[in-house]
């Protein structure tokens, strides 16, 4: 990938001003996360900008000393440790705008590693805003308005999870009901919610978090994730105590994390009584509104869209690549979704232990939109090209 930016070091006096613009350029960018890396000459930066990785510059060792020790100052870290993983939570402003970086440093076999991941309030606060059909966002109202079950929002790293749970959380957040977040770490701070940050340092994990909230007399709880049976166990118990849960788990789609619950040793009749829906998701770069361009598709894409959608393609768009969109073809992210509701059929699958192809038949029947039909539609009307929806749900899984 090209670089994104122009890093140069011979203008820079300091270890100040060199963590200072890369910062400035990673909020300029939008990008999510700043990656420092060692290797055995230089060190790399890259930031990573609508989901996908992008050279910033390089820097030499001994400049790079002297920014890992910048960033470990700012985040009250042990400047003498080497060794042992660090982290920290850096407040810094760019142009008057406040932004939170959750710094995480590592050894590595060349030196210490710095991922920096940038956190400004949620943009998207309505559910329109992202990207959502209105009778998905039906479903969601319907599901997250009940006084109990379970609500899941799944997908891998950088699908969008958080963004969406907050938008769930802010829609519920009527200074009627107590809202109390499990969160590792907290990365956004809404008002009116009461928000508690797991970790080690404070000798808190989800499974005891969870039971301490449940002593708090919550409405609703989100549990940042889901990652072990203890915490899958005392979730689900929650969600049919009168307790609305929401939560995010790593699946690869709606069906899957039903069978990823399973696979945690969660009763079947149990989960039959507590899950009310799932929503899986991922995010798509958009092609550049100012280069796109139609073309005539190859003759592999065209087989690859007829046996994703059972017809040829007509004219397929594509970013030619500009100033504007610094040569990346694309520009922003859109995002997808399929919403599993589960209704009386599905639970009876659930307590027949159907496997995963019984509720893909049962749901193909019904015409129900999944990742891939979301993904198509976008390819279809010119918003994404067909290259990154095949990056996107078969080259990232």
């Amino acid at each position: 990938m090209s670089a994104v930016g122009a890093f140069s070091l011979s203008e820079m006096s300091s270890p100040v001003e060199i963590v200072d613009q890369m910062v400035n350029q990673a909020v300029r960018l939008n990008a999510s996360d700043i990656l420092i890396e060692p290797q055995e000459k230089q060190a790399v930066v890259r930031l990573r900008v609508d989901g996908v990785l992008q050279t910033f510059g390089e820097m030499p060792l001994g400049s790079y000393d002297q920014v890992m020790s910048r960033i470990k100052v700012l985040g009250n870290m042990d400047v003498a440790e080497s060794r042992k993983p660090q982290e920290s939570k850096i407040r810094f402003s760019s142009d008057g705008h406040p932004y939170v970086l959750r710094a995480a440093i590592v050894s590595t076999n060349f030196g210490q590693m710095a991922a920096l991941r940038v956190l400004d309030s949620p943009k998207f606060t309505e559910f329109t805003q992202l990207g959502m059909s209105e009778a998905v966002i039906d479903k969601i109202k319907r599901n997250i308005s009940g006084r109990y079950g379970l609500f899941l929002v799944c997908g891998p790293t950088g699908a969008g999870k958080t963004t969406t749970v907050h938008t769930c959380l802010k829609h519920l957040n009527n200074g009627e009901v107590n809202i109390m977040t499990i969160e590792d770490p907290v990365e956004y701070i809404m008002d009116g919610l009461n928000q508690i940050e797991v970790g080690e340092d404070v000798g808190l994990d989800f499974v005891s978090g969870l039971r301490t909230v449940l002593r708090m007399n919550p409405d609703v709880v989100f549990v940042g994730e889901i990652r072990d049976a203890a915490t899958a166990r005392i979730a689900i118990q929650a969600a049919l105590t009168g307790h609305l849960v929401i939560s995010t788990l790593h699946s690869r789609n709606s069906v899957g994390a039903l069978f990823r619950l399973l696979d945690l040793g969660v009763d079947r009749y149990i989960l039959n009584y507590a899950l009310r829906a799932i929503v899986s998701q991922r995010l798509m770069r958009k092609i550049c509104s100012h280069c796109k361009e139609i073309y005539q598709p190859t003759e592999s894409e065209r087989m690859f869209y007829r046996r994703e959608k059972g017809d040829l393609p007509g004219q397929l768009t594509a970013g030619r690549g500009c100033d504007l969109c610094a040569h990346n073809k694309f520009q922003g992210m859109a995002g997808i979704y399929e919403m599993l509701e589960m209704d009386e059929v599905l639970r009876k699958m659930v307590l027949s232990e159907a496997d995963e192809a019984g509720f893909k038949a049962e749901l193909d029947s019904r015409e129900f939109e999944d990742l891939n039909s979301a993904g198509l539609r976008l390819v279809d009307d010119g918003t994404t090209s067909l290259h990154e929806y095949i990056r996107t749900l078969y080259d990232a899984g």
